[in-house]
């Protein structure tokens, strides 16, 4: 066998036993087979068994010991090389990603660093897409999850192995990331403290109580106005509502005097100007909704309304995700994860400008 054949043969049987680390097969504390069994199960020589069991110890993923035989140590260090490559991963693109893509770009350029973008395909998994890339020894990762559920023993695995994670517009709290997310209480409380003149409040959110932006902006609008009305619109991965749920929204407006409608997305804020627009909701002397609109996040053709206005400060936000990835790279066997709200602008939209 020629030097890159056994060379090829040993890495093989490296990754293999690293995917069996990262899918649970072996756990932490557990002993992995021995150097003979291995090669009796491979069909390959101690010697090349060997360097692949060495491999594996320079990576901190097994510890070898005379006479109480391999086991696996899952450190929980991340990966503490350099950020050149940096992949973006998420399970679909939407017009705010679009947006934040963009933002995280410039930060990435002017940090000389490679960004990757990835959308996860319906046929696999966040995890394995994720384990994929480590793979190809990409092992820096910003996650933007949407509605997906997490492995988070999966997860926490892949960080122990040598991955460093940043999860993007969530604050659910993982030991195994950092989450960077808009402070959605402070959205809430801005819009409703701007809002004060008014008589009557309505929300209008996504009933996709799961993801947790959706769930705390609901809440924090609850606990100030827990009289207020509120109308959750059937959650969709494209983000376009029924015109059913629109109507609803339409004719509780009618009912509205000197009232404030809080929209707890830009996809929702931008859906309900344009269908009331449509349906000529408008004050005939003054040209203007009988109430106004508050909207979380900034959408596309937003200057052709006049509404009130929270918007993701989408700069800061990729400022932050860099900085925690440093943090993780540098902190190794000490880094915590760190829960990260960032506060984004208050902004009066009139139309035309």
């Amino acid at each position: 066998m020629g030097k890159e054949a056994a060379e090829l043969r040993y890495l093989e049987l490296k990754n293999e036993l690293c995917k069996k680390i990262y899918e649970g097969v072996y756990q932490s504390g557990e002993r992995i087979p021995s150097e003979r069994q291995l090669a009796e199960e491979y069909g390959m020589s101690r010697i090349t068994v060997r360097r692949a069991l060495e491999l594996l110890e320079e990576d901190d993923l097994i510890v070898r010991e005379v006479g109480n035989g391999t086991k696996v140590t899952l450190k929980n260090y991340g990966n503490r090389n350099l950020m050149d490559v940096i992949a973006l991963v998420a399970p679909s693109k939407n017009p705010f990603f679009v947006r934040f893509i963009a933002e995280f770009q410039k930060c990435a350029w002017e940090q000389d660093t490679l960004l990757l973008y990835v959308e996860v395909p319906e046929y696999t998994s966040l995890e394995d897409c994720l384990y994929r890339l480590y793979c190809k020894d990409i092992r820096n990762a910003v996650v933007w999850p949407d509605d997906q559920s997490v492995d988070g023993e999966k997860l926490l695995r892949l960080r122990s192995i040598g991955m460093n994670l940043v999860f993007f517009d969530t604050d659910a709290a993982h030991p195994f990331a950092d989450s960077v997310f808009l402070d959605n209480t402070d959205a809430v409380e801005t819009l409703l403290r701007a809002g004060d003149a008014f008589e009557e409040f309505m929300y209008v959110g996504w009933d996709n109580l799961y993801v947790s932006n959706i769930r705390k902006r609901e809440e924090a609008y609850r606990k100030i106005h827990p009289e207020g009305k509120v109308e959750n619109v059937p959650w969709k991965r494209d983000r376009r509502i029924e015109r059913e749920s629109l109507e609803r929204i339409k004719e509780l407006t009618e009912k509205m005097e000197n009232g404030l409608i809080l929209c707890g997305a830009g996809e929702i804020g931008m859906q309900v100007l344009e269908f009331l627009t449509e349906q000529n909701e408008f004050e005939p002397s003054e040209k203007r909704l009988k109430v106004t609109l508050a909207v979380i996040d900034e959408f596309e053709g937003a200057k052709k309304y006049s509404f009130l206005l929270y918007n993701q400060d989408l700069q800061a936000s990729a400022e932050k995700i860099f900085e925690c990835l440093k943090c993780q790279i540098e902190e190794g066997a000490k880094w915590k994860a760190r829960i990260c709200p960032v506060k984004g602008h208050f902004e009066k939209i009139s139309s035309g400008e």
